[in-house]
């Protein structure tokens, strides 16, 4: 099956306001002011695909304690696989449709191989993610990438962050 990227900046815009005929002229309704601002509120969800390992980033069994290692799953509709960005200085804040946690670092770390975790989220810089030209995520407190080890297929491989290099770390939304 093919896959194709969404950019990072459209998908955290997709529930943005939407310009109609009659907010351009000035004569919204009250009712489609107000359906747009819930529009604007409403997060949008899509999976974390990893490139080189064709899985999806997933918290296992939709466990929602806090230092979960996240893994890597065979693709699924299961809402423990839908992530969603949240606009912050630097990047984006990546939190889980199943457990409303963010996607972390283990302890701030920024040592390579340091485990990927849920963790409520926050303004700590180890939650914050930048997505590059090559689609891979860069963490913001680390400058290391989140990956798969060694491209592995298997399923419930724990992510972790290690230097930006591989096709491990391309992932796609």
């Amino acid at each position: 099956m093919r896959r194709r990227a969404v950019g990072l900046a459209a998908l955290a815009l997709v529930g943005a306001p939407a310009l109609t005929g009659s907010s351009l002229t000035g004569t919204a309704s009250a009712a489609e002011s107000a359906a747009t601002a819930a529009a604007a509120e409403t997060p949008v969800y899509a999976r974390l695909y990893n490139q080189g390992t064709g899985k999806c980033l997933a918290v296992p069994s939709a466990n929602p304690a806090n230092g979960v290692v996240l893994i890597q799953w065979t693709c699924s509709t299961s809402a423990s696989q839908y992530w969603t960005l949240e606009p912050v200085t630097n990047g984006y804040r990546v939190r889980n449709q199943a457990t409303g946690k963010c996607l972390s670092i283990g302890s701030s770390s920024t040592d390579g191989g340091a485990k990927a975790i849920q963790w409520p989220c926050s303004a700590n810089t180890d939650q914050v993610w930048a997505h590059d030209e090559t689609d891979r995520l860069r963490n913001d407190n680390s400058s290391l990438c989140l990956a798969i080890p060694n491209s592995t297929t298997t399923n419930g491989t724990e992510a972790m962050q290690w230097t930006c290099s591989g096709r491990d770390q391309q992932w796609l939304w």
